[in-house]
């Protein structure tokens, strides 16, 4: 290919400077919240606070409840399954291969509405929270219980210093 542009010299470290990076399939912190388990796979730390990237596995008829992200957009992709989304006061069912964006500052929540576990990825920009689930989230090898409501109240300072604020949740959600 000849292109006729203007190219950075050939010292320039755009040429050789290798600055991407991989995750492989088993890559990630694995942390459990409740009936959801999470690969934390890409953090802000490797993206320079770009986004954050994790991979999750949802037990049927779980997942989370309502919040807010006051700095960051969140990006779902249903990687399998199928899953009922509150964006606001819209609800969203969403099955294998649909993306969901939820802008900052907007209530949402996420719930398995599949007869198996489904997967689910999960997309932060910029990053941030993912450094809850490393820090708050459970460590591999205990099977996935509910955290009950003191569990939450306990974190509300965390959630806060982390960008999310808990929401209650309203009858039609539960």
């Amino acid at each position: 290919m000849a292109l006729e542009l203007p190219l950075p010299d050939k010292d320039d470290p755009v040429w050789t400077s290798a600055y991407g990076f991989v995750v492989r399939k088993d890559g990630g912190v694995i942390r459990l919240t409740g009936h959801e388990t999470f690969a934390v796979k890409v953090t802000g730390e490797q993206t320079n606070g770009a986004f954050a990237f994790m991979d999750g596995i949802i037990e049927p008829d779980h997942g989370n409840i309502p919040h807010i992200h006051s700095k960051e957009d969140e990006a779902f992709y249903v990687a399998s399954g199928e899953f009922e989304f509150l964006n606001g006061s819209e609800k969203i069912t969403a099955g294998t291969g649909d993306f969901i964006y939820i802008p900052k500052g907007t209530r949402h929540a996420f719930k398995n509405i599949s007869a198996e576990p489904a997967r689910l990825l999960v997309f932060y920009t910029p990053a941030g929270p993912e450094t809850f689930f490393l820090k708050h989230g459970e460590e591999e090898g205990r099977r996935p219980e509910p955290w009950p409501d003191e569990k939450f109240n306990e974190l509300v300072d965390i959630l806060g210093a982390h960008n999310m604020v808990l929401l209650p949740s309203d009858h039609d959600w539960d």
